[in-house]
């Protein structure tokens, strides 16, 4: 789970800092932010798994900046928190989906049971996307084939789930077997995977 931070208060953006170091076998943070206009610029670089945002901050608080967020179609669940408890805060907060919503000073067991709601919301929904748009080699061969079009959730997906980037560049290996396809491809796909294998931290995909 990737995860940003937007809070004002350096003392409880340490604190936070420190509790997610202590489980950072789930847990990476990403990004840092005191207000909600470096925040959301956060959230359109990084696209986090995860944002923990304050409520009030100058430039712009952690309402509009969720409000911003959700306008352009990122994903990133939101823990909310809070030094206020009036109702109306904890409303608004829930018309933008925000799952957690937590008051100052937050407890530890508070702010682990929000962490671990937030991920198991993340994964049933990383879950969900191989279905709806594909596997990864499926997404690659409908994008040369123009039957994807990118958007930002196909953007998000790819970015969360495989670090792929929206500017990344690639190099395409078009092999072609004509008539000896059938007896030669898993020869010829056992042959790359070899050779690619012996490239350390080189991704790919293979496409049929």
């Amino acid at each position: 789970m990737r995860v940003i931070i937007v809070e004002d208060e350096i003392r409880i953006r340490e604190g936070i800092t420190r509790l997610l170091s202590g489980i950072k076998d789930e847990f990476e943070l990403v990004g840092e932010a005191e207000n909600g206009e470096d925040g959301l610029r956060l959230l359109r670089e990084l696209k986090p798994d995860i944002v923990i945002t304050d409520i009030r901050m100058s430039l712009m608080d952690g309402l509009e900046m969720l409000t911003k967020m959700t306008e352009e179609g990122i994903q990133t669940k939101a823990i909310v928190l809070s030094a206020y408890s009036e109702f109306e805060y904890a409303r608004e907060a829930m018309k933008l989906g925000v799952m957690e919503y937590l008051l100052k000073p937050i407890s530890y067991h508070d702010f682990m049971q929000a962490l671990e709601n937030v991920k198991k919301q993340v994964e049933k929904e990383r879950r969900k996307k191989p279905a709806q748009i594909g596997t990864i080699e499926q997404i690659f061969q409908f994008l040369i084939q123009g039957r994807l079009e990118m958007d930002e959730e196909l953007t998000a997906y790819l970015h969360n789930n495989y670090q792929i980037e929206e500017d990344q560049s690639f190099i395409v290996i078009c092999a072609y077997l004509g008539s000896h396809y059938e007896i030669n491809w898993k020869k010829t796909k056992a042959d790359f995977q070899l050779a690619l294998s012996m490239y350390e931290n080189l991704a790919y995909c293979m496409i049929e």
